[in-house]
């Protein structure tokens, strides 16, 4: 999918994506520095004599435990999670100590997991388990691979990562079975690339820009603290007779804390880069011993409210939000290819838009049955160079001939999708975005929820993509979808019925040319927004961005699906509360989570509400920056902030950044999968 990176959105910072390839031979890293800071937060440390997980804020004696039988905490690039080690796994909390979310393993084999670390934007933990480095979603929704796809020299431990994509880490001997040496490399996640970075060192963590890693090495019987650049170049030693252990870094990379001594008698220090004076933290009654120290960031997340005057201002909202204007590229808006026109009087027909646009890089713009209204004409030939198609969903009946003569004479071309009936224009636009797909979702056209929640799924595979969407008539299907279904393998083109039933209607039809035993991946959830978090949960792996529909609007969920596109999943919402079942999905997405976008004024989602679901995803609400778009664009000042480079570590609220780009669909497959017989 080629598509330019989005305005408006905080970026929590670069994204990389991990995926378990060919090895590659060692080379420099080439990963740049981080350009976005944070300030200081809470300490988390183990509480040697408690076994117990502590946080504290620096120079304060009140200490808050959040769990028991934990180590080794790493905190999310956020501040909002802290991933540690607890009864041979790695799990992962809100700070608040709530939502727990255990990383998953297949086999219980996996032993010594330790030193799990946050990477890029949050969404992947790394960390070692039986002498590897393995990487995992940090939602808990995918099971741990190894990170390097074959059996690498040596025995790997100590991972530290930064968000710039870099992991250094410690190998030891020439293999797990032996346990010499133990030497400083860095793994540069973005080009595969290895490099050495020092013959002798141990927990190295790499420093909050990116550009030096610090790590400790014994001296003349005693461990010292060092840093060093990502290059290897610049060692510096920095104590002296300290008997130091795994240091970390202040997110404002000004000072470095770090252990001393052992579990039974062990302080936290903090080291003052700027005058290289020391302090130590206190440590709680009944106990002289707190180890394997963290130090928590707190960086901003954001959210927005993208609405107009009315239901179709909304829609255009979106538009403007979306896509630049012909002849001109606005930073973080995309190029728009097509648009598909649907009728603003008639869910029945919208339900699978979202799909064709995301495949044709489309706008979805909504008008009357029997006009182009001057509103969608404007947007149009804003958006849209001369020639440029314009699907029109439905008949006649739907879209008139005097809205495709409309298009015509504004210059561009119409084309119309349409079959007898809702169920038959559904197949009529999936066979416009591909012949040959690979993901068909099924949900029902009496209730919109499900099908446009589907459509956006699918139609955020992207451009040129292979995801369709057609509709079941209650617990039956039509002979036009039957006929659609029965030309496909199932073997090949995976079927996703979205709700129950979906499900019953293509479990209980007779399929001519599928084999007797086929598989499907079936997606139910309690209620609308239960479905819709069913969905986002299979679909997408720690998504950076979603959105949120009123549940009562079909208007409002297409001009949501419209918003997001390729960018995350769409949830069902109340008016007026964030539901349970969303808010705690925003709370295990945290880590990964930058924005939450409401679609529609606050009569469809709720200020409150809103807040709530920055509350859900963030550290705190003093860190959530609120961004509004009415009718699609910035403030003023605001939008001034949005052209120029994002200035991250300003104060919260007082710009608008470059909006992360897409996040492709991981569906976790494996999870749902079902055999019919």
């Amino acid at each position: 999918m080629k598509i330019h990176r989005r305005r408006v959105l905080a970026a929590l910072g670069t994204t990389v994506a991990l995926a378990a390839g060919t090895a590659v031979a060692p080379g420099a890293a080439a990963a740049g520095p981080v350009t976005w800071q944070a300030t200081d937060g809470m300490l988390a440390f183990r509480n040697g004599a408690e076994q117990t997980l502590q946080l504290v804020k620096p120079g304060s004696s009140t200490y808050t435990t959040i769990a028991d039988r934990a180590s080794q905490p790493a905190w999310s690039p956020d501040g909002s999670r802290i991933a540690y080690v607890r009864d041979g796994r790695v799990e992962t909390r809100r700070y608040t100590g709530s939502t727990l979310v255990r990383i998953l393993e297949q086999s219980d084999s996996v032993g010594g997991v330790s030193d799990p670390t946050f990477v890029g934007g949050g969404a992947t933990i790394v960390y070692s388990g039986a002498g590897r480095l393995r990487y995992a979603p940090s939602d808990g929704s995918r099971y741990a691979q190894p990170l390097f796809s074959t059996t690498e020299d040596g025995c790997d431990r100590q991972p530290s990562a930064s968000v710039n994509g870099l992991i250094a880490f410690v190998r030891t001997g020439e293999s797990c079975g032996t346990a010499t040496g133990a030497a400083i490399w860095l793994y540069d996640v973005g080009t595969g690339g290895f490099t050495k970075l020092t013959s002798s060192g141990a927990h190295p963590a790499i420093s909050p820009d990116g550009t030096r890693v610090a790590f400790v090495r014994e001296v003349d019987g005693t461990s010292e603290l060092f840093v060093m650049n990502v290059d290897g170049t610049g060692e510096q030693r920095l104590t002296d007779g300290a008997n130091a252990t795994t240091p970390e870094w202040a997110p404002t990379g000004k000072k470095i804390a770090f252990n001393t001594g052992d579990d039974d008698v062990s302080s936290t220090r903090i080291l003052d880069l700027a005058d290289n004076s020391l302090s130590t933290m206190p440590a709680p009654a009944h106990t002289s011993s707190t180890v394997d120290v963290a130090w928590q960031p707190l960086r901003g997340q954001s959210t927005a409210r993208v609405w107009g005057a009315d239901s179709p201002g909304t829609n255009l909202a979106a538009s403007r939000w979306t896509w630049n204007t012909t002849g001109s590229s606005e930073p973080g808006l995309v190029d728009a290819k097509a648009a598909v026109l649907i009728s603003e009087d008639s869910p029945s027909y919208a339900q699978t838009a979202q799909t064709l646009a995301g495949q044709k890089q489309a706008e979805i713009l909504m008008t009357s049955k029997t006009s182009l209204s001057s509103a969608v004409q404007t947007e149009l030939k804003r958006t849209l160079k001369p020639g440029a198609t314009v699907y029109l969903v439905g008949g006649t009946d739907i879209l008139s001939s005097t809205v495709a003569g409309k298009v015509s004479s504004l210059g561009f071309t119409p084309k119309r999708l349409a079959g007898t009936s809702r169920y038959s224009t559904s197949v009529a636009v999936a066979k416009a975005v591909t012949s040959a797909p690979e993901y068909v979702f099924v949900a029902t056209g009496t209730d919109y929820h499900s099908a446009i929640a589907a459509s956006a799924a699918a139609g955020a595979l992207g451009y040129k993509g292979k995801g369709t969407v057609v509709l079941n008539d209650g617990n039956a299907l039509t002979s036009s979808v039957k006929a659609y279904l029965n030309a496909l393998d199932p073997d090949e083109t995976r079927i996703i019925p979205v709700g129950a039933s979906a499900k019953y209607a293509v479990t209980h039809t007779y399929f001519s040319n599928w084999p007797d035993t086929w598989t499907y991946y079936p997606i139910t959830g309690s209620g609308h927004d239960g479905t819709s978090v069913a969905l986002a949960r299979f679909w997408w792996s720690s998504p950076f961005q979603v959105g949120l529909a009123w549940s009562d609007s079909w208007r409002g969920g297409v001009s949501a699906s419209a918003g997001m596109l390729w960018y995350g999943p769409i949830l069902w919402a109340d008016e007026t509360t964030l539901t349970e079942t969303d808010a705690t999905y925003l709370r295990q997405q945290a880590a990964s989570l930058q924005s939450v976008i409401a679609f529609g004024g606050t009569g469809s989602i709720s200020s409150s509400e809103l807040t709530a679901a920055g509350s859900a995803i963030s550290a705190g609400t003093s860190l959530v920056a609120y961004h509004p778009y009415y009718n699609g664009v910035a403030p003023a000042t605001q939008k001034q902030s949005a052209l120029s480079a994002p200035r991250t570590g300003d104060t919260p609220g007082a710009t608008a950044p470059t909006r992360p780009g897409p996040t492709a669909p991981q569906p976790d497959l494996e999870s749902v999968r079902t055999t019919h017989k």
